[in-house]
């Protein structure tokens, strides 16, 4: 639609106020998990190689109570193995354009530059594609890396995820129960879990909801449980991280009760509790039930495209229903609740509701390249046969791993 004129005398009389570099960021949120991670120092450089393994102890010699002179049936017995995991790859990308933008070579920029620029769109474009990978990844540290399948000793993996980070969703589990995202997980790296390693790689997500599915609570009896999951293997989880509505339920319970809990100020910008030992943080991209309704967890209630909060696989950390299993008894019999002290009901619709990782940081690896190229690098390539565009590629080449899964837990199942 042409004005004519194009300005009223008002208009042509006077500039808009503006401030200049200001932007104020209205899509992403803080990342607690990799800011927590990183202050304990899990951060492990990949150095090149195909895949990368840590040496596990599974295995125990013979040995038994006997009356004097008895002989012994002498067999070897393997002690150890190895478990092996793969370095993923996670980019964001944009077109640009020279004659817009000015990427500090001195060569574009005819637009956006000069005292006329309020924002420099280059850094701009820079800060949000860090934005963009740093929440892909906080997302995909939530779920997990493997292939979809089904039955046997690959478990029941629903979804396709073979090209994102390994979560903590396939770490937390023991091959047997489901976890928050409707998944069980009969392989964790390359080792097949309740196989000839037995237990070695198994971790026990914990049932906080009712008999029926529904959700329950969460207090200070639950808490103190799932510490003791991971304890009772010499675990000492000293990292909780939950959404930021789970967050406000435990602080409601345990401050009801006031039982063993005190309101610390920590250093990685949030506000925390501590319950025996454990410093729980609230994270806006764990898994929540209702969190979703409050910012963009992916293309649900009507948000989609570029203003939505995704990981690299388009999921969200969005938690919905899950179906358990049948479980049985060592005898083949089958029982009403699962027999791995998990707490979850046979062959039931779960609502998943919020969810608390309880993590023992000295078993967990986060593996970045140590290549500069893939360390949030930088490559742009011009169109062909354009004088102006360009593409631009950030890269990161990372995953993150749990060498003794059995001293981290998870629960879920209780409401905010």
């Amino acid at each position: 639609m042409v004005f004519d004129p194009l300005r009223n005398p008002v208009d042509a009389a006077n500039q808009e106020s503006v401030r200049r570099n200001v932007l104020f960021d209205n899509l992403f949120v803080g990342t607690a998990l990799q800011a927590a991670l990183r202050r304990d120092g899990v951060l492990d450089p990949y150095l090149g190689g195909d895949g990368m393994v840590e040496n596990i102890q599974y295995g125990r010699v013979q040995g038994a109570a006997l009356p004097p002179g008895k002989s012994v049936s002498v067999t070897g017995q393997q002690l150890t193995s190895q478990v092996k995991w793969q370095e993923k790859l996670i980019a964001a990308w944009s077109p640009i354009d020279d004659w817009y933008y000015d990427d500090g070579s001195g060569q574009g920029g005819v637009i956006n530059s000069g005292p006329a620029r309020i924002l420099d769109a280059y850094q701009v474009l820079l800060t949000t594609m860090v934005s963009t990978i740093d929440t892909m990844l906080e997302m995909s540290l939530y779920r997990h890396g493997q292939p979809s399948g089904s039955g046997g000793q690959t478990g029941s993996v629903l979804d396709n995820r073979i090209w994102d980070v390994n979560g903590l969703d396939e770490a937390c589990n023991n091959g047997i129960d489901v976890s928050p995202f409707g998944n069980i997980y009969g392989l964790y790296g390359s080792a097949v879990r309740n196989g000839a390693i037995g237990p070695a790689m198994n971790s026990t997500p914990i049932w906080l909801g009712t008999s029926t599915g529904g959700t329950g609570q969460i207090d200070f009896g639950a808490l103190t449980y799932g510490k003791a999951v991971a304890e009772v293997r010499g675990g000492n989880p000293k990292l909780g991280i939950t959404n930021v509505f789970g967050f406000a339920a435990i602080a409601v319970a345990l401050e009801a009760q006031r039982r063993d809990i005190s309101n610390t100020k920590h250093d990685i910008m949030y506000t925390g509790l501590n319950f025996d030992g454990m410093d729980i943080y609230k994270d806006p991209l764990a898994p929540s039930a209702i969190a979703g309704e409050f910012i963009s967890l992916g293309a649900v209630q009507g948000k989609a495209g570029n203003t939505s909060l995704v990981d690299g696989s388009n999921s969200s950390t969005q938690t919905g229903t899950v179906t358990t299993p049948q479980f049985y008894n060592s005898a083949g019999a089958a029982v009403t609740v699962s027999p791995t002290g998990s707490k979850q009901p046979s062959n039931t619709v779960c609502t998943v509701g919020e969810v608390l990782y309880m993590i023992d940081t000295s078993s967990v690896k986060i593996r970045p390249s140590d290549k500069p190229g893939f360390d949030y690098g930088i490559v742009q390539e011009r169109v062909p046969f354009n004088p102006t565009a360009q593409y631009i590629i950030q890269r990161l080449a990372t995953t993150m791993y749990i060498a003794q899964p059995f001293k981290n837990t998870l629960l879920f199942g209780f409401s905010s």
